[in-house]
């Protein structure tokens, strides 16, 4: 494995371009924020890479943000490649990875990841639909951008969604991550809301947009305002609107049954599982 340099982008980017379905994160994070300098002032998402590479072919990216997420496309990555990963990874600050789960298990094996302490180490079902096979329902409430009027409400029911299923704790870091998070994706135009009357009913969001396929997550509801359609609604609302700007695809990863029920309700398939393991707090690696 080497360090990815800007001469690399072309490669890495023809690499991902047909798995972009299982890279979602790298390829929008790439697109979007570039590569890293590997110093403490990168942005949080920006990634410093590594590349397997066979003949001169590129077989494997395996990316660190700097927020502290390892990100990944490795589908030949195997354990004789464990220890350049390690090497290349150790001392890093680990909040969590995610991916297809035959590559999150080797990364976990490379990493040697303690994940009986992971706040969250599930495999969700991965989902996948062409918005040409997309079904809009009846239902009540009008999406609409989220505005700054929003996110205050918005950073609470962020949190409270990541203590709900990603394990995450309550606590003023976790805050301040949420309300960031929310301000980037309304500075992105990619955060919507569903509202009627004046009262917002749920939200979501594109977490990785390329001009061709989007990521649907964030998606929330109330716990008293669920099982009446809002949240499915508001998801095939807003990929309607994206298939009108030029989009022809979108993947998610759905939490439990309940979404995953809703989901498909409006065309999605699934496509396999994705493997998300998450520390809070964070860990160091080759400290474990």
């Amino acid at each position: 494995m080497h360090r990815a340099t800007t001469a690399d982008l072309p490669a890495i980017e023809a690499f991902l371009a047909p798995r972009v379905a299982t890279s979602m994160f790298l390829s929008g994070n790439l697109r979007d924020f570039g590569l890293g300098r590997d110093q403490g002032n990168d942005y949080p998402k920006s990634m410093v890479l590594w590349l397997s590479e066979t003949a001169g072919e590129i077989t494997g990216v395996i990316g660190y943000a700097a927020a502290g997420y390892v990100v990944f496309e490795a589908p030949a990555l195997t354990p004789a490649q464990y220890p350049a990963i390690r090497k290349a990874l150790y001392g890093r600050k680990l909040l969590g990875l995610n991916g297809a789960v035959d590559q999150a298990d080797h990364l976990v094996a490379a990493l040697d990841l303690p994940c009986h302490n992971a706040v969250m180490d599930e495999v969700e079902p991965h989902y996948h639909l062409r918005l040409g096979d997309l079904t809009l329902s009846a239902g009540l409430g009008q999406l609409r951008p989220a505005d700054a009027q929003d996110l205050p409400l918005l950073a609470q029911w962020r949190l409270a969604s990541e203590v709900e299923i990603l394990g995450a704790r309550d606590t003023v870091e976790n805050r301040d991550r949420a309300l960031a998070s929310l301000q980037e994706l309304l500075a992105a135009d990619r955060l919507r809301v569903l509202e009627l009357d004046g009262t917002v009913l749920a939200m979501t969001n594109f977490n990785a947009a390329l001009p061709a396929i989007v990521q649907v997550g964030g998606v929330y509801t109330p716990p008293d305002m669920r099982g009446q359609g809002y949240a499915r609604r508001a998801v095939a609302l807003h990929l309607a609107e994206a298939q009108e700007a030029g989009v022809t695809e979108a993947i998610l990863f759905a939490a439990n049954p309940a979404a995953a029920r809703a989901y498909e309700a409006i065309g999605f398939a699934p496509i396999g599982g994705y493997r998300i393991v998450n520390f809070d707090p964070g860990i160091t690696l080759g400290e474990t």
